[in-house]
């Protein structure tokens, strides 16, 4: 069998085993029974139905979605730019959704769920076509971009910080945004971001077999038929609505772009279509497994999950910045 469907399968095997711990396990413990019964509305115990169906189950498939699409926006946006500290959040891709989120827990804009993905999508696209801009340049180091994009994240990130300030939200909606939580998740947070996730896989499926070029650099990509322009616009665009709907969803869980393609590429090389098709289990199990530990480690109090994955990437950020040095 071929090495990347037994990635895939022992990935989908994992995220399963991870579905089933967040199901069970959480201050009030259920044991597979109740919980299948609850499932499927078969039980009579109705305060297992609702922590099962309106809590537990909405909270990993929330998981499931932000992790794949920032899994995938980070695999994006490490090809497109040939920085290996390429992360949705370093770059402040995903800040823009942040910056709309802060708006609307101020009370600035009062549209809907729906309404609030679709802005943050738009604000992070914002966000990915200045990284486009700088990534272009050919002169650029990785280690330059790499800087403009932290410093661009940080930036953004204070905006929405400054909002929540001026606006006096010190609630533990704001902590949640600012920290990446999947804390209170329902259904209806996680219809609106389906659409953009499927939008953002097309797009990256479609500038997946051309992403190999780029790492030979525009000169060469050229001369092989390339267009690295294109190729690289569809490939930020991509990550910039993946990014605007995971951090719609989750808040700003960090390094979780960072982390996902690094694994993917241990586990099936280089081949960027490879490594686009492993970031979304991926990610989706970086993302699933942290915010289990967020919510179990603690009992009955929980942590943002966005500190595990902090806590998971920023040693490995160390490790390949020391390597562009």
């Amino acid at each position: 069998m071929p090495r990347l469907a037994l990635v895939l399968g022992g990935l989908c095997i994992a995220l399963a085993a991870g579905c089933v711990v967040g199901v069970l396990y959480g201050p009030a413990d259920l044991n597979a029974v109740v919980a299948v019964n609850a499932l499927f509305g078969g039980g009579e115990d109705r305060g297992a139905e609702i922590i099962v169906r309106s809590f537990r189950l909405p909270r990993a498939a929330a998981a499931l979605v932000v992790g794949g699409c920032l899994g995938v926006a980070g695999a994006l946006l490490q090809s497109a730019t040939r920085n290996p500290l390429g992360d949705p959040q370093l770059f402040g891709v995903g800040s823009g959704a942040a910056v709309v989120q802060a708006l609307a827990l101020a009370g600035v804009i009062t549209t809907g769920a729906w309404g609030l993905a679709l802005y943050g999508v738009m604000a992070s696209l914002v966000i990915s076509a200045l990284i486009y801009l700088f990534a272009s340049q050919e002169d650029l180091t990785p280690a330059r971009l790499a800087l403009i994009g932290v410093s661009v994240g940080a930036l953004v990130l204070a905006v929405a910080a400054a909002i929540l300030t001026h606006a006096q939200v010190f609630s533990q909606q704001s902590l949640y945004l600012l920290s990446g939580s999947l804390a209170n998740r329902s259904w209806n947070d996680i219809w609106p971001t389906l659409p953009f996730l499927g939008l953002g896989l097309l797009m990256a499926v479609a500038a997946a077999g051309r992403l190999n070029l780029l790492v030979l650099g525009d000169r060469l990509a050229r001369r092989l038929g390339a267009n690295p322009g294109n190729t690289r616009l569809m490939a930020m665009t991509s990550a910039g609505v993946l990014a605007g709907a995971g951090v719609s969803l989750g808040g700003v869980i960090g390094f979780v772009g960072l982390l996902t393609p690094h694994l993917a590429r241990l586990l099936v090389g280089d081949d960027s279509r490879k490594v686009l098709a492993v970031s979304i289990p991926a990610g989706a199990l970086v993302v699933l497994y942290s915010d289990q530990i967020a919510r179990l480690a603690f009992m009955p109090s929980e942590i943002p999950g966005g500190l595990v994955t902090t806590a998971l990437g920023a040693p490995l950020m160390i490790w390949v910045a020391r390597q562009l040095s």
